[in-house]
């Protein structure tokens, strides 16, 4: 007997997962999946999901671990978004032929463009030609139904392909509905857990993979592409039997590759997928109260794409006019992705309907009741005509707010959109002082980046992972031009430490004569609190929660000084907010060396973080001032190779009065503090044994 709660759609899906019993979670934070993850982590460290937590250092290797972890023979998931599901592209295109079967989970959002939070399907689509089973859903409920089922779908012995399972950023992923959740026995029943799944990779017990299987070999190329569509060609028979089975074992009104509403005697037909579909049912009920013989098909299974369930809905209702509601666009056709293969479908029956496509509800734009009864009266007028192939954009044009304007010769304007006690904020003002006018800023998505500090220089949005190839780039055009402006990359820890670390570690080993700049307040804050490589040992985060399986991060952080110092960049320098004197002196020394034309400068800035760090606002330079009394965040340069500290307390501070100011650290036991006071301990040793030494 099953349960009643309510569940936001990114804790449903969690459910859904947890319920499956996966084995390996794969996970990087990206807003509005991440919540997913974190509600996985949750589980994993109370100890309620038996499962292998991996936190990678972006979404290219978050999507590969799945992967990996489906060719070991486990259930795995994984979960992403819009420019995530961008940076794991190369991984989500190969992911198909090697037949593993494991679950990705896509909160939708904007892909590119003028960069959105909001919704659309220009991340998913562009996985539509690559053999992934796609699926996309209208509620919460359908969401953790949705996971269940994929899984035993695309596990059956004649699918054996990846699944993705797609949920409307915010509009689902946070939207709280009542979900009916069965009992974890009957799930167990319906999906059970295989010792392994087929085609394990694993030489001690199985001889399915070789060499010869990973061979590029042209000729069979076309071979596979055909066996793929008679896969997916039979996973429409599957998908039915599957759905048909779920609905009927939990009593749910659950349907196959199509849903069908109000389409009997219809002559005007919209053809809808996910959340949007809700509005449209909406206005399909208002006319048919008006006697307008009008009826909705909703795409469950995009792919494979329902064709034939399509072509005998229009010919058995004698269907005349078809609207098709796109949340995407291909650019360059006049159409969108839904469109084209609803009117493939139709091309080759006699009596073809006419056919309108509605570009719709772009970037996250609602799509309301309103503009559905348009679309189904622009239909029906459409009923009498005859060979119509259209394409409408349904727009709701807001003027824009003009741009702040700065008082003059003032670089940046006073206040901030940052949380009360932000030492990101307080770090920045110093930068954009000292720099000066002649400065060009890329910021990667970071907290300052959702903050939109008002200044007078050029601020360009980088992508998460390129924050340093942005900036070489603009450095070698200034250069080009002889133009004397600085290039700035500002980016937070993930963008420094984890995701950008490649494009740091190229951009320093080439000497682009760049300044990057992390501030590091040592989780990715920007969405919520996860971990990140400089996450110190034992911290609590939303992904390193407490509990009878975690306490905390389990792993000492990153070292990127000693990082920097194996790249021999001529000017590091490690810095806090509770030293600003310092501090100025070390961004005035990074900008010589970068506008002498030395190479690259790396400044890393301490940012105490309240609300991630769980302090009260008014103790942040306290609590930065303790880190170097401490010897937690010790000031260092490394200036042409010369080792400094640039200040050295008398006598180290214990490590417990810092930590015991912070709540992410409130869990720890005597013996945890003091494992830490050891960590700190030998690292301060280390770096006193360096001070005054020419280390290159």
């Amino acid at each position: 007997m099953g349960k009643i709660e309510l569940l936001s759609g990114n804790r449903a899906v969690a459910y859904g997962a947890k319920m499956s019993r996966v084995q390996v979670v794969s996970a990087y934070p990206i807003t509005p999946q991440t919540p997913i993850v974190e509600y996985l982590a949750e589980s994993i460290a109370k100890g309620e999901i038996d499962a292998e937590y991996i936190h990678p250092e972006g979404e290219h290797s978050a999507i590969a671990a799945a992967l990996g972890a489906a060719l070991g023979g486990v259930r795995s998931f994984t979960a992403t978004s819009s420019q995530g599901f961008g940076y794991g592209y190369e991984i989500i295109a190969q992911a198909p032929s090697y037949r593993q079967p494991f679950v990705m989970v896509v909160a939708n959002r904007t892909l590119g463009w003028y960069w959105s939070l909001r919704p659309d399907y220009s991340d998913s689509m562009t996985a539509r030609d690559l053999g992934w089973i796609q699926m996309y859903v209208e509620s919460v409920e359908e969401a953790f139904d949705a996971v269940i089922q994929m899984y035993k779908i695309i596990e059956h012995e004649k699918i054996q392909l990846p699944g993705m399972v797609m949920l409307d950023g915010f509009y689902l992923s946070h939207a709280t509905e009542p979900v009916n959740i069965p009992d974890q026995s009957e799930v167990d029943d319906f999906l059970p857990l295989k010792k392994l799944l087929p085609h394990v990779v694993d030489p001690s017990i199985s001889k399915t993979f070789g060499d010869s299987q990973f061979l590029s070999v042209v000729e069979l190329h076309t071979t596979y592409r055909r066996i793929f569509e008679e896969t997916l060609e039979r996973a429409k028979g599957i998908i039915k039997g599957i759905t048909k089975e779920y609905a009927e074992k939990f009593k749910r009104d659950v349907h196959g590759l199509v849903e069908e509403y109000r389409t009997d005697d219809a002559d005007a037909l919209l053809v809808t997928m996910g959340s949007m579909t809700t509005a449209a049912r909406r206005a399909v009920d208002r006319l048919r109260d008006k006697g307008a013989k009008v009826g909705l098909v909703r795409v469950r299974f995009y792919r494979p794409f329902p064709a034939e369930e399509i072509q005998n809905i229009v010919q058995k209702e004698g269907v005349t006019a078809i609207g098709v509601v796109d949340r995407s666009i291909s650019h360059g056709t006049w159409k969108g992705p839904l469109a084209l293969d609803v009117a493939s479908a139709l091309y080759g029956l006699k009596d073809k309907s006419n056919l309108i496509d509605f570009i719709a509800g772009m970037g996250g734009d609602d799509v309301r009741i309103e503009d559905y009864e348009k679309m189904l009266n622009k239909l029906l007028e459409a009923t009498n005509k005859k060979s119509i192939c259209e394409t409408e954009f349904i727009e709701h044009r807001v003027k824009p707010e003009s741009p702040p304007r700065l008082y003059k010769n003032v670089l940046r304007a006073p206040g901030t959109n940052g949380c009360w006690g932000c030492t990101a904020v307080l770090n920045f003002r110093h930068v954009v002082d000292v720099l000066g006018k002649n400065t060009t800023y890329f910021f990667p998505p970071h907290c300052l980046s959702v903050c939109h500090p008002v200044m007078a220089n050029p601020r360009l949005l980088a992508n998460f992972a390129a924050g340093a190839g942005y900036a070489r780039g603009l450095y070698r055009a200034y250069k080009v031009r002889g133009s004397k402006v600085r290039v700035v990359t500002v980016a937070g820890d993930g963008g420094t430490v984890d995701i950008g670390l490649q494009s740091l570690s190229s951009a320093a080993e080439a000497g682009e004569s760049i300044l990057f700049i992390c501030y590091d307040n040592e989780a990715y804050m920007n969405t919520g609190i996860q971990r990140s490589g400089s996450t110190p040992l034992g911290a609590w985060t939303t992904t390193t929660p407490t509990g009878s399986g975690w306490k905390g991060k389990k792993e000492t952080p990153k070292d990127m000084l000693a990082i920097m110092i194996a790249h021999r960049v001529p000017y590091i320098a490690f810095t806090s907010p509770a030293y600003i004197h310092d501090m100025k002196s070390r961004i005035e020394k990074a900008a010589k060396a970068v506008d002498n034309d030395e190479g690259l400068a790396y400044l890393h800035m301490f940012s105490p973080c309240p609300p991630g760090w769980r302090f009260h606002e008014s103790k942040s330079v306290e609590i930065a001032r303790l880190a170097v009394l401490t010897g937690t965040w010790p000031l260092v340069e490394v200036d042409h190779g010369m080792f400094k500290l640039t200040y050295k307390p008398k006598e180290l501070l214990p490590v417990e009065g810092y930590l015991k100011l912070q709540g992410r650290f409130a869990h720890l036991t005597k013996d945890d503090i003091g494992k830490i006071q050891e960590f700190v301990n030998e690292r301060y040793k280390g770096l006193l044994a360096l001070d005054g030494k020419k280390l290159f």
